[in-house]
């Protein structure tokens, strides 16, 4: 039988709110993540989203029981693959919040890559190091997603942010509400995610350090041509009706043209890799 959880005051374990509600709460003499799919998003900018994600971004439903059903689906696949993610206690119900609209997490005390590689008095080689660590766990999964074809071993939302430094060296992967769906495009969504996580990684290094971590990822990703992808998927991909509108897209917003912007980065790690040659 399921175990039944309540508590009278959820509001005051609210940990964060961006969209849905996620609660730190008292659990088994420890502590869990509760997270409220429902959270503060109106039904119409979930059904908006939901039809620009399947007509046109190839990604999975936006609505609240969709987001639960694939982050649930993505944390199987991705452990049974052998890839560190939040364990998931199923064997319980909240009082109060919708039936499959929630879920209840593992509390995980660890340092995310956004603030470490961030920080300041960590030393350059020590970043180098942990980068250098984390570039074949990143490849292997792309390239397991490739070989078999599975768009849910793609971190859609895939970036600094959303990666932990494990004490037993190993990165804990987490945010996984979202999911690229077709098998076909499995390729594109790989180069997608690629792109997002070296944007995200500049950013966060800035920009004295862009370019050293930038030299460091071609030197020890194993396969330049997956990082070539990035650029490809973004300035020449195979698909007319996108590259039309990437190239209208990056000539028409402003934002298009920042120093970290996705195609700025893909720009330069194309140089880069072309020189490295």
């Amino acid at each position: 039988m399921a175990e039944t959880l309540r508590y009278d005051n959820l509001m005051q374990y609210l940990l964060l709110k961006n969209g849905n509600l996620l609660f730190k709460v008292p659990f088994r003499g420890g502590w869990a993540v509760l997270k409220n799919y429902y959270g503060s998003r109106t039904a119409l900018s979930s059904i908006k989203k939901t039809l620009c994600n399947l007509t046109y971004c190839n990604q999975t439903s936006f609505m609240p029981k969709g987001r639960l059903k694939t982050e649930l689906e993505c944390i199987r696949i991705w452990r049974e693959a052998g890839f560190r993610v939040f364990d998931v206690y199923d064997d319980v119900t909240v009082e109060g919040l919708p039936e499959g609209g929630y879920a209840l997490y593992e509390y995980v005390e660890a340092e995310r890559f956004v603030v470490y590689f961030a920080d300041a008095s960590v030393p350059l080689e020590e970043k180098l190091a942990m980068w250098r660590r984390f570039l074949p766990v990143w490849h292997c999964r792309h390239a397991l997603a490739i070989r078999s074809r599975e768009p849910r071993l793609v971190h859609e939302n895939g970036d600094m942010k959303h990666v932990m430094i494990m004490p037993d060296d190993q990165f804990l992967f987490f945010d996984f509400e979202m999911a690229f769906r077709s098998r076909d495009r499995i390729e594109e969504a790989v180069a997608h995610e690629i792109l997002a996580y070296l944007r995200s990684l500049c950013k966060t290094v800035g920009k004295e350090l862009w370019k050293t971590f930038l030299e460091e990822t071609i030197r020890h990703y194993p396969d330049t041509k997956l990082l070539e992808s990035a650029y490809v998927f973004q300035f020449k991909n195979p698909n007319p009706v996108f590259r039309v509108a990437r190239l209208i897209d990056r000539n028409v917003r402003a934002g298009h043209k920042k120093f970290f912007s996705k195609y700025t980065v893909a720009r330069r790690l194309h140089e880069m890799l072309q020189a490295a040659q």
